[in-house]
């Protein structure tokens, strides 16, 4: 969920087993039977409490295992939507996400967040079931995609 602030900052979170300074775009899963928007909005309220207007969608990301064959099914999906937060209170309304704090960047700083999850160490942590290394580059991904999308066609020109 890219959610941009009435000053057009874009919310990001950190968790409490995060690395220090590591924020990120807030993001969520869909749960059987549920279609995408109806996940969207639900973990949009459960991460962040705020009301939302959906815009428009700005990617769509397939995943595959490193040693997948052309043929083998994506692992997992992400869909990136642009919401504008329209009101509410911040704050996570579902303490099983565990937000730590959070913060804002301008769409031209999700590069930086993405190099930074794309460089965690490479240690292991029972908490996440992996090296961060691991965690971050696929994370780091929606990152990229998302900067170019809203760099390439400001919300006027979509």
């Amino acid at each position: 969920m890219v959610i941009r602030r009435p000053s057009g900052r874009l919310l990001t979170a950190t968790k409490t087993f995060y690395p220090a300074g590591v924020y990120r775009l807030l993001t969520g899963g869909v749960e059987r039977g549920e279609g995408v928007l109806a996940a969207l909005l639900r973990e949009t309220d459960e991460e962040t409490g705020l009301r939302v207007a959906v815009r428009r969608l700005l990617a769509v990301i397939a995943y595959r295992a490193e040693d997948a064959a052309d043929d083998d099914l994506p692992r997992f999906h992400t869909f990136a939507f642009l919401l504008d937060e329209l009101g509410g209170a911040l704050g996570a309304t579902d303490p099983d996400e565990r937000i730590a704090a959070y913060g804002e960047a301008a769409p031209e700083d999700l590069r930086a967040i993405a190099d930074r999850l794309e460089r965690l160490p490479a240690v292991y942590d029972p908490r996440i079931g992996e090296r961060w290394r691991d965690w971050g580059r696929p994370r780091a991904a929606i990152h990229h995609v998302v900067h170019d999308a809203l760099l390439a066609a400001p919300e006027g020109d979509a």
